[in-house]
């Protein structure tokens, strides 16, 4: 088993987050929302896995690279 990180491709403010911790999640899954510049922006998952940790909370700004969750494989 691997952890699988979700890192923000953008500085933005998280406006939704779709999974919970436990939750299992197929490639292609809505998994969080930013917005950014105006734009909301949706992040998919990569990989199919079970989302172990989330690093972010709604409402709050978050710079590019920032850690989102991590998706055990």
């Amino acid at each position: 088993m691997a952890g699988h990180q979700v890192n923000s491709p953008m500085t933005g403010q998280v406006i939704e987050i779709s999974v919970e911790v436990g939750q299992s999640v197929s490639e292609g899954d809505l998994l969080i929302v930013i917005e950014s510049m105006k734009m909301e922006n949706e992040i998919f998952s990569e990989v199919n896995g079970t989302v172990t940790s989330i690093e972010v909370e709604e409402d709050r700004n978050i710079s590019e690279e920032n850690l989102l969750m991590t998706i055990e494989i």
